[in-house]
């Protein structure tokens, strides 16, 4: 593939519900000329702009091109913009966060469709783990909840300030994307895994099938058995046409949160590896001060506070929820760390039992290499060990994932009831 092929870019509409009704196709732009132009004002080296503008998707780049290319983004900005400055307006507010809340149900609803594509794979010969799974679905869940946060701001606002409108549409709105593109990437990775796993159990499948229908041919078998090998074989090579496209299902869903074309093609580069070395520098207990500062619901209802009458009831219910959310932030920043130690646990568990595999993958090669296994024995080892090897990388990708849901709640994105 051409790393300098240009990607076709979305551009944003004019207002948001426009975004909700067309096509995510009908943005599409021509390619642009790989021309580094460095304007005043312009944020990114040559290196950085050249990075964002080939055909090539990497889990680093992924705020950027939020930035710069998300159509729903942009035109969150563009609420933003648009009513900063008449904040006090509050039927233009309503009908502006409205129509920003669809904007960000639309790639709830994306990521919850794409969930519920690979949802009855649970389970199959392992071809989608849980926690690839759980984590789309709380992706969009979280994005559901924003969405729910901008209805519920426009149905009771009375007065919006400059930096409640700025907290509620873009920091929210641009959080949601980031984290909800990072997580459908993560899940993107789990299902190639998936369908790496499948690829070995086919191949093992086929060579049980064969040999049960040699062995029926010598009295050794029944047609039972050899219809039931067909079957096996039948039902995972069903699996892997549901693993492709849910895959390309997966690809269309990051092209468009990305601002490539829905039927783009870029190389998609694997998510990096779990570094444990963050986990040393997480304390709940001393992160929380960060968590509760930044929170972006929390930080809308104390900068409401100021437009609340003193002594009034509103202000009066408004005070105790802050002072709740603060407990709430702090307990669901304790439970996210536990969920870290827990994913760096079975990620040790599962390293110990890729050696152990390992161990006896060896010993077949010798075996086979002496005459005292057969190559049906050795395929089931050889695909036990691929099973195995896949289980640490999906564990890898769970501790990662866990790590991301940490930070991000102390950049602000955690829901709060």
């Amino acid at each position: 593939m051409d790393r300098k092929k240009f990607r076709k870019r979305m551009v944003p509409a004019a207002v948001i519900a426009v975004l909700a009704a067309v096509p995510a196709a009908a943005y599409a732009d021509e390619p642009k000329d790989n021309v580094f132009v460095a304007e005043p004002g312009n944020p990114y080296d040559e290196a950085t702009w050249n990075r964002i503008h080939d055909n090539v998707l990497e889990y680093d780049e992924i705020g950027i091109l939020v930035n710069e290319f998300s159509p729903t983004y942009k035109n969150l900005r563009e609420t933003y913009e648009d009513n900063k400055n008449a904040s006090k307006d509050v039927e233009k507010v309503k009908e502006q966060l409205m129509a920003g809340s669809g904007a960000l149900i639309d790639q709830a609803n994306s990521l919850s469709d794409t969930a519920s594509s690979i949802r009855d794979m649970l389970g199959y010969q392992n071809m989608v783990t849980p926690d690839a799974y759980a984590s789309m679905v709380y992706s969009a869940e979280l994005l559901n909840y924003q969405s729910e946060q901008m209805l519920l701001m426009g149905d009771s606002v009375t007065e919006v300030t400059p930096e409640m409108l700025h907290v509620q549409v873009v920091e929210t709105g641009r959080a949601s994307l980031i984290s909800g593109a990072q997580t459908t990437m993560i899940g993107y990775e789990q299902l190639l895994l998936s369908k790496e796993q499948l690829e070995s159990s086919l191949e093992l499948l086929e060579a049980v099938y064969q040999s049960t229908v040699t062995q029926a041919n010598v009295g050794m078998a029944t047609q039972a058995d050899v219809l039931s090998a067909k079957q096996n074989l039948e039902s995972a090579q069903a699996g892997m046409l549901t693993i492709e496209a849910n895959e390309q299902n997966i690809r269309q869903t990051l092209c468009t949160m990305l601002g490539w074309a829905y039927n783009a093609s870029p190389e998609i580069r694997p998510v990096p590896a779990a570094d444990e070395s963050r986990i040393a520098v997480m304390n709940p207990e001393t992160d929380k001060e960060k968590a509760i500062a930044n929170n972006f619901t929390l930080k809308y209802n104390v900068l409401s506070l100021d437009t609340l009458t003193d002594g009034s009831a509103e202000k009066a219910n408004m005070e105790r929820t802050v002072a709740q959310q603060k407990e709430q932030i702090a307990s669901k920043l304790t439970n996210l760390y536990n969920d870290v130690l827990q994913k760096q646990s079975e990620l040790a568990t599962a390293k110990a039992a890729y050696g152990l595999e390992q161990t006896k993958m060896n010993a077949a090669s010798q075996k086979l290499q002496l005459g005292t296994i057969g190559r049906l024995e050795y395929l089931q080892q050889e695909n036990s060990l691929k099973n195995q090897e896949i289980a640490v990388k999906n564990a890898e990708l769970a501790l990662f994932q866990s790590m991301e849901t940490y930070d991000w709640a102390l950049e602000g994105n955690l829901s709060l009831t």
